[in-house]
C-alpha cells in the first residue's frame, strides 16, 4: 500500500513537471487555442495543488512563476497592428496649387526689375502657397487612426486632442471607397460600420492601400466576435412585422 502511495506520488511529480515545462514552452505562442489551453491546463493545475496540498515544493503540479506567466499570457494583452494617418496625395488639387502659387512668386520677384515693380509684389503668392501647403500639413498631422487585436482609436486635432475608441467586436462591416483618382494615386476611404446609436459609422479618410486596411480590420473584429462570444446574427435587425390595422364599422346615426 506504501509503495503504491509513493508510486502514484512520483506520476504526480512527473505529471506536474511536465505539464509546467508544457506552459512554458508555449510561453511565446500567441494563437487564441493555445491560449485558451495554457488557461485550462494552469486551472486545473492549481485545482490539483489544492486538493494534495501535502506534496512537497519540488512536486507542486506547478511553480507560482510559471502560474502567473500562465495566466497573463491566458488573458490576451492588447497589441497594435498599424497606425495610419491621411496621406498627402490624397490631396492632389491642394498641393498643385500652392506649388503653382509658390512658383509665380518666385517668377514675380525675379522679374520685378523688369516691370519695375516692388519686391515686395512676390510675397502674396509666396505667402499664398505657403499658407495652402502648412493648412494641408496640419490637415495631416491633426488625424491618425490606430488599431489593435481588441479596439480602433481615431485621433482628431492638433493643439486640442480628442480621441474616439471602439471595441471591435460592435463593428458590423467594413466598407472602401474609392473613386477614379484615389485608385490611380493608391488611397481611399474606409468606413466601418458600427452597432452603436451614437456612432454607426466611424470613416478612416484618404488613407493609403485602404483595401488592405479593410481586411486587417475584417480579421480584428471577427477575431474580437469569437473572443467575446458575439454572433454575427446578435447585429441582424429582424425584420419589422407590419401591424394589422383594425377597421370599424361606422356607427349607426340615432
Amino acid at each position: 500500500m506504501v509503495k503504491q502511495a509513493q508510486a502514484t506520488s512520483n506520476d504526480m511529480d512527473t505529471l506536474s513537471e511536465d505539464a509546467s515545462a508544457l506552459i512554458a514552452a508555449t510561453d511565446g505562442v500567441a494563437d487564441e487555442k493555445v491560449a485558451e489551453a495554457r488557461k485550462r491546463l494552469a486551472a486545473a493545475l492549481d485545482r490539483g495543488a489544492e486538493v494534495h496540498g501535502g506534496v512537497p515544493q519540488k512536486g507542486r503540479l506547478i511553480p507560482q512563476s510559471v502560474t502567473a506567466a500562465g495566466r497573463g499570457d491566458a488573458d490576451e494583452q492588447e497589441m497594435d497592428i498599424f497606425k495610419v494617418s491621411p496621406v498627402a496625395r490624397a490631396f492632389p488639387g491642394q498641393i498643385l496649387l500652392g506649388g503653382v502659387a509658390m512658383g509665380l512668386g518666385v517668377l514675380v520677384a525675379t522679374q520685378a526689375h523688369r516691370f519695375s515693380w516692388p519686391q515686395w509684389v512676390a510675397l502674396g503668392p509666396i505667402a499664398l502657397g505657403v499658407f495652402l501647403l502648412l493648412r494641408l500639413w496640419i490637415r495631416l498631422k491633426s488625424c491618425s487612426y490606430r488599431l489593435t487585436n481588441q479596439r480602433l482609436f481615431v485621433h482628431h486635432g492638433w493643439l486640442a486632442r480628442h480621441v474616439n475608441e471602439l471595441e471591435l467586436y460592435r463593428v458590423k462591416d467594413v466598407v472602401v471607397d474609392q473613386g477614379g483618382l484615389q485608385r490611380l494615386l493608391g488611397c481611399g476611404t474606409v468606413t466601418v460600420l458600427v452597432d452603436d446609436a451614437t456612432s454607426p459609422e466611424v470613416r478612416l479618410l484618404n488613407i493609403s492601400s485602404p483595401t488592405k486596411v479593410k481586411e486587417m480590420i475584417r480579421t480584428q473584429y471577427r477575431s474580437a466576435r469569437r473572443r467575446e462570444g458575439v454572433r454575427p446574427t446578435e447585429f441582424m435587425q429582424s425584420p419589422s412585422v407590419p401591424v394589422p390595422v383594425i377597421r370599424h364599422p361606422p356607427s349607426p346615426e340615432n
